[in-house]
């Protein structure tokens, strides 16, 4: 990261929170999530980051999840 967190976090705290707080909030959390990923070189190098964390998720969590990167057409 570029400017780094420097104290252990707690990420379930803060998914709880996220899961909690409005959608101006999450998504202004999920625009600053992107563009930080954009600061690591590639897009392929994204891609790659983010198939490993869909591994990680269950079926149910990656339904779930769908509607954030759904486009109507």
């Amino acid at each position: 990261m570029r400017h780094g967190i420097r104290t252990d976090v707690d990420w379930s705290l803060v998914g709880a929170e996220l899961a909690q707080a409005d959608d101006e909030k999450q998504a202004e959390f999920l625009k600053a999530f992107v563009k930080e990923c954009g600061t690591w070189g590639t897009r392929v190098q994204v891609e790659y980051q983010l198939a490993a964390v869909n591994e990680k998720l269950t079926l149910e969590e990656r339904e779930v999840l769908k509607m954030i990167g759904y486009t109507e057409g």
